[in-house]
């Protein structure tokens, strides 16, 4: 006997095996009693995967927390990402992004160079668009809340921090040089940064308005005595 042949018998015997089962309970307890049957196979059947399920997700939940909140040394991150791709590709991707937007996050509220932060909060924000669109479902709606949350935070404060970190860095040239020429040139552009910021209203205006108090203040100092 051939081995398909072998294989088709074994199928019809399975197959008979079911149908005379199926035959002889519908005997005994009637289709009212089969569709209970059924329904409540049904409803193990869910059961037991939402239990799966849930053992699975807060493991990943907790890498998800983890990665977002800590900026990771790269050896990490490939470890955690090498990890994840070789089981699942999707759940490697959303790591990848929160990875990247905690990266981002970090360097667009303490650059002092305006491209760079500038550069830095747009990419962060399009990686949390990606995740909401299409990753958003690979982790319990508690922790992308979370996340959803420190990055509203961050878009208020990067307002005021965009400003603030420039000025702070133009402030440090100005301290560094010796000539008042030099020195008044970069607390001017200390002055015009703030002055854009506060204009704009869109960040804490008090704080800017602080710093701004502390660079006509240098800037008077230079003037009156030459240093």
């Amino acid at each position: 006997m051939k081995k398909a042949e072998a294989t088709l018998i074994s199928w019809l015997i399975i197959i008979g095996i079911i149908v005379s089962s199926f035959t002889w309970l519908s005997e005994r307890v009637g289709g009212i009693g089969i569709g209970i049957i059924v329904a409540m196979i049904i409803g193990l059947a869910i059961f037991v995967n939402i239990r799966k399920t849930m053992n699975d997700q807060k493991p990943f939940d907790d890498l998800a927390r983890y990665v977002f909140n800590n900026r990771l040394h790269p050896d990490e991150d490939r470890k955690i990402n090498s990890k994840l791709a070789r089981s699942n590709f999707h759940r490697a991707a959303l790591i990848r992004n929160l990875q990247i937007i905690r990266d981002s996050i970090d360097i667009a509220l303490s650059s002092k160079k305006r491209d760079t932060a500038e550069s830095r909060m747009n990419l962060l924000l399009e990686r949390f668009e990606e995740i909401k669109k299409e990753q958003s479902a690979l982790i319990s709606f508690e922790v992308f809340d979370e996340i959803s949350n420190v990055i509203q935070k961050t878009s208020i404060e990067f307002n005021t921090k965009l400003y603030y970190n420039i000025a702070v860095g133009y402030i440090e040239k100005a301290e560094s040089l010796k000539t008042k020429k030099s020195k008044e040139k970069y607390l001017d552009l200390a002055k015009d940064i703030l002055d854009e910021g506060i204009e704009k209203g869109k960040g804490n205006g008090e704080e800017l308005k602080r710093v701004l108090l502390m660079v006509e203040q240098a800037k008077t100092k230079s003037e009156t005595y030459g240093t």
